[in-house]
């Protein structure tokens, strides 16, 4: 079985309110929330306030725990296996590990504290979509690397360039992924092995900051209509989209 974590941002309700917070995929397929999950481990361990304790140690923000650097995501880490534990024994109840039918999954860092290509030029932070957004121009997926505070990568996961932002993938995988990555337009498919991106030099990184990998070179696409679906999908994530009101060139450079 993998050791590979996955974390995302998600969005529920509870009851008039609404909990917005970082989670992790459970080998069940559930999504805890670690924050909370950390919060009554301490308390389990008797420690006084676990609830602000907490909130320093496993935020409830992916971008904070980057900003919290290497042992912070070690901390998560920790946290997700205690509730991988808790879910084997089939009592991890509901309000600390939301089924994904009652959730909406966000882009997995939805405000990155800088957003760029990998040769330097700058996007739009502000212009992150996730899962569900039009592109407004030729698909071309691949991957982004994600910074975590003293320079290092938190993670990667799936990103296409879209208008002068970015879309990114729900589930960032703090190990490399392996497999392929697929792109289907309507009936057209194309295929490219993950592993195409391998050996690239990465450039060190801030705390937050996301970097668009060169995009995949696929093999051009037939025409497609406007509305089109566009799915994108890797062994660890899928981003369904739709092809925007203002057309595209029907090929994938």
């Amino acid at each position: 079985m993998s050791s590979s974590m996955f974390l995302g941002t998600a969005v529920w309700a509870e009851g008039p309110m609404e909990r917005r917070a970082l989670v992790a995929r459970l080998v069940s397929g559930r999504l805890a929330d670690v924050n909370r999950i950390e919060a009554v481990r301490l308390r389990k361990l008797g420690e006084g306030d676990p609830e602000r304790l907490a909130d320093a140690l496993v935020p409830a923000s992916l971008r904070r725990v980057l900003e919290g650097g290497v042992r912070a995501l070690a901390r998560v880490k920790q946290t997700v296996a205690y509730a991988e534990k808790w879910e084997r024994r089939g009592t991890l109840p509901a309000s600390l590990a939301p089924v994904v039918e009652a959730i909406d999954l966000l882009p997995c860092l939805p405000r990155p504290s800088v957003l760029r290509r990998m040769d330097g030029q700058g996007l739009d932070r502000f212009g992150v979509g996730g899962g569900g957004a039009d592109l407004l121009g030729a698909p071309q997926p691949g991957l982004a690397v994600i910074g975590l505070a003293g320079g290092g990568i938190a993670g990667f996961c799936l990103a296409l360039e879209n208008g002068g932002g970015a879309v990114l993938g729900a589930w960032m995988s703090d190990e490399w992924p392996t497999g392929s990555l697929d792109l289907k337009v309507g009936a057209a498919r194309r295929s490219m092995p993950l592993k195409t991106w391998e050996g690239l030099e990465l450039p060190i990184l801030r705390a937050g900051e996301v970097v668009l990998l060169p995009p995949s070179k696929l093999k051009p696409l037939p025409e497609w209509l406007l509305g089109a679906e566009v799915r994108l999908s890797a062994g660890f994530d899928q981003l369904l989209l739709r092809l925007g009101p203002e057309g595209v060139h029907p090929t994938v450079q």
